[in-house]
Parts: C-alpha cells; sequence; structure tokens
C-alpha cells in the first residue's frame, strides 16, 4: 500500500472508531508500543491559533523545546479546546501526520535526524512507525511544510548543581529583561520584594530559644487573612476534628501543634505581596492544592524515615508548601515577558518547566525562589530543598530535605493525581524509604482527594477576602 493509502486507511479507521488492535494488517504492522521510540524518534504533535482563529499543528521531536519566537501572537489551543477536538475526531492522541486533522501540518526538519520515526496513533498506548523515507513522502503529498523552530533540550542546560551562580544568573536575567530606563538601578542590587510583616514576626519568632505558642498566635491574629486560612486549614476535614474551630489557640492545642502552625502561618504569608497571575496553567486553587498536596506528602513520609535520617518534619511541611513560590516571583519580576512564557508552557506539555526558564529568563524558579528565601531569612534546609528540587542526585548541605522534596515533586503527576513511577535507588537509600512505604502513604493522601480539593478552596477564598 502507498504511503497516501496507509493515511486514507488510518483517517478511515479513525472515523469509525476502529481500535488498533482491529487495524488492517498494512496498519497494524506499524503498531509498536510507546517504550520502543527514544525522545530524538518520537514525534510530538501540537496545534497552535493564532488571533483570527486559523489553527495549525506542529510536530517536532520529543526532545525538543518549540521555539515560539517565531510565532508571535500564536498560542496553543485550551486543554478544553483539544479535549472536544480529540472527542469529536474520536481520538485519544494527535497522529502528527497529514489530512487526520483539518488543518495544515507543519514539521521541524529536526524530525529526519533519525531513521525511523514514531508518532501517535491514536491511541496512548500504541505508536506508528514510518522510516525517515516514508514520513517524507508523506509531507510531501499531504497539507504539510517543512520549518526549522525546535530546540533541542540538551543545548538548553538549566543550572541544577552552581549555587554560588544564582545571584549572577538572576542579577543577568533581570538586567537582559528589564527595560533600559531601570536597568542601571537594578545593575547596583537586585529588586528584593519585601517581607510580609507577619512572615518577618514568625522568622523572628523561630530564632527565639524558646518560642512561645501565645506569640504565635498574636502574631496570626493580627493578619486577619492570615488568621483566617489557618483557622480555615485547622477546620479541614482533613484532621477530621468533631466541633469547630474558632480560634488561633483552638486551632494550635487542639489540631495544629505549634510547630506546624509556625510553619504553616510562614509558608501562607510568604505569598502575600505577589498576586496570583491572571495568565498561565496555574489559577489560585490550582497552585494551592498542589502546594497542599505536596505539603501533607511531604508530612507523611518524613514520619517514615528512620530516626537517624530523618528531618524536622515542620521545615519539610513548610518545604512543601512554598516549592513552587518562584513561579510566582517570575511573573512579578519579568511580567512582559511572563505571557510569552505561558504560551510556552501551553506549546510545550512534555517540557519541565525549569528548561522553558531557563531558555527565556536564563534562571529558573528555583533559583530565584531559594535566593528570596535566603535573603529573608527563611531556614536553610527550605531553601537547600527548594533549589535542588529538581536534582536527584543532590547529596550536599541539608539533602534530606531536597531528596525527600524531589521525591514527592515526582510522586505528583501533571494531572494532579499520585503515582509511584521510577524513583532512583540511590535516592530510596539516603532517605531509608522503601517503595512499598511510599505507595502505602501515597494511598493514605489518596483517600483524601475530596478533602484536599476543599482545603484549597478554603485557602482561596480566606486569601482573598
Amino acid at each position: 500500500m502507498s504511503i497516501q493509502g496507509i493515511i486514507t486507511t488510518l483517517a478511515d479507521c479513525i472515523q469509525q472508531a476502529v481500535k488498533p488492535g482491529a487495524f488492517p494488517a498494512t496498519l497494524k504492522n506499524r503498531l509498536v508500543p510507546r517504550n520502543r521510540a527514544t525522545a530524538k524518534q518520537l514525534v510530538r504533535s501540537t496545534i497552535l491559533e493564532n488571533s483570527d482563529g486559523v489553527r495549525r499543528l506542529f510536530a517536532f521531536p520529543a526532545h525538543c523545546l518549540l521555539d515560539m519566537k517565531q510565532y508571535e501572537g500564536q498560542k496553543a489551543i485550551t486543554p478544553d479546546a483539544k479535549q472536544a477536538l480529540l472527542k469529536r475526531k474520536k481520538l485519544r492522541s494527535v497522529p502528527a501526520l497529514p489530512d487526520i486533522l483539518d488543518y495544515d501540518l507543519v514539521v521541524d526538519e529536526r524530525c529526519f535526524d533519525n531513521e525511523h520515526l514514531y508518532t501517535e496513533s491514536g491511541d496512548p498506548q500504541w505508536l506508528l512507525e514510518f522510516s525517515k523515507e516514508e514520513y517524507s513522502e508523506l509531507i510531501e503529498l499531504g497539507r504539510a511544510s517543512c520549518a526549522q523552530f525546535s530546540i533541542p533540550l540538551v543545548s538548553i542546560r538549566p543550572n541544577m548543581t552552581a549555587v554560588d551562580q544564582d545571584e549572577l544568573e538572576i542579577r543577568s536575567a533581570i538586567e537582559t529583561i528589564t527595560s533600559r530606563r531601570i536597568r542601571t538601578r537594578l545593575a547596583e542590587n537586585i529588586e528584593i520584594p519585601p517581607l510580609p510583616l507577619s512572615a518577618h514576626s514568625i522568622i523572628e519568632l523561630r530564632n527565639k530559644e524558646h518560642p512561645d505558642s501565645d506569640e504565635l498566635a498574636h502574631i496570626v491574629e493580627s493578619d486577619p487573612s492570615l488568621a483566617s486560612q489557618v483557622i480555615s486549614w485547622a477546620n479541614s476535614p482533613y484532621y477530621g476534628l468533631p466541633g469547630q474551630i474558632r480560634s488561633i489557640e483552638d486551632a494550635v492545642i487542639r489540631v495544629l501543634g505549634f510547630d506546624l502552625t509556625m510553619n504553616l502561618s510562614l509558608g501562607l504569608s510568604l505569598g502575600k505581596n505577589l498576586k496570583m497571575p491572571s495568565d498561565g496553567v496555574f489559577g489560585y486553587n490550582t497552585y494551592w492544592r498542589e502546594a497542599v498536596l505536596k505539603a501533607l506528602l511531604m508530612e507523611r513520609l518524613v514520619k517514615k524515615i528512620p530516626a537517624d535520617k530523618r528531618p524536622f518534619a515542620g521545615l519539610c511541611y513548610l518545604s512543601g508548601l512554598v516549592h513552587n513560590f518562584g513561579y510566582l516571583v517570575i511573573a512579578e519580576v519579568f511580567p512582559p515577558y511572563f505571557s510569552l512564557y505561558c504560551r510556552y508552557q501551553e506549546a510545550n506539555p512534555h517540557v519541565p518547566a525549569l528548561y522553558i526558564e531557563r531558555f527565556l529568563f536564563g534562571i529558573t524558579r528555583e533559583q530565584i525562589a531559594s535566593f528570596l528565601f535566603h535573603s529573608w531569612g527563611i531556614p536553610e534546609e527550605v531553601c537547600s530543598a527548594v533549589r535542588h528540587l529538581h536534582n536527584a542526585s543532590y547529596e550536599g548541605l541539608h539533602h534530606n530535605y531536597a531528596n525527600l522534596l524531589f521525591m514527592v515533586n515526582q510522586l505528583v503527576q501533571s494531572d494532579g493525581e499520585l503515582r509511584v513511577g521510577k524513583l532512583p535507588e540511590p535516592l530510596l537509600e539516603r532517605l531509608g524509604l522503601d517503595r512499598a512505604t511510599i505507595q502505602e502513604a501515597v494511598e493514605n493522601i489518596s483517600d483524601f482527594n475530596e478533602e484536599l480539593g476543599s482545603l484549597a478552596v478554603m485557602l482561596e477564598k480566606a486569601g482573598k477576602s
């Protein structure tokens, strides 16, 4: 069968909702398991839409980033729009092939760097295999063109280990992106957002030799928004305490305890001067739901670590709660570029955010958050955990905090679900954890999925009040 015939047959199968297992032999012989393809061989696709509503399908290798600078004014269609399209076409994934969708296809030239290519079949479990020559013929026969628009991730190289370079890189990023009018002023000092008074007071209390719960209650109560958030937290169904918590004293004594209340209050107060950006992948609820989930999972797992390796539970909790703080800072510091950043994230859902941030800004959210935390006097354990969030092999100072946060970040999937996938054995050994223990903790947290959602909603309402 000709290449064009293969495409026609595939389109007919999709229209008739034929499952891959029932494909004709001409197609069935091309089906391979997803793990057959390397990132260089796998051809991903993204649908971009311009201001006039015209859509095009872009195909590029999975080890690359789609460079949105070449397509100013376009953005990826929303997840809801994509799901509606897939449902209408009876697809579960988008093949990077002409004539399957009603859009012109643009193929990145890097796709032809390999002798064999693999594209989606319409079913996430299976890929379709083509030789380089066959795929090239498809491009010639279909409504397709070639261009150069991808950047290999290996060329971006986020700074994972050189902490001593963070200040220099942050300064360089700000000076590069900021307009000349204020560049001179920034050349002398990096503008650090002010620390909220409540957070400053909590840090001072933490540094006391014998911190007092009455002092903590007074600090929290002096900030009505923060007090509302803490009380909402204590009243969450997650804690299952009968009766209504109406005061900070009750929250501390009856539910949360001193250490948790202090770290929770500090985590909630840090972002008070930073607005949740209206653009981007996170809304207020999504941001806080992920923060809550990772904080509680940190709290669960730290109790399973052997005593001689166990970090302080409260600081682990705080690390999970503020792990994504740098996202808010980037939106605050780089407003002209933040919209472009969001477009990159939408067009490249397969690419970890740190690569996009490094490519656009020269720094990552973890670098800038850690730098700010250090300047504010946040405990070094938290600074280290956030800074090395993506470094599975980190064995430096406070590595147990960083290693645990890395693990939790791996357990929480992009869709918000919890799944235990591949975890490096050296990491498990350093923490003294095994997969069975981790699986148990994940299942326990998953049982409270609805409660976690409610908690995030309560924080959202309290934060906006």
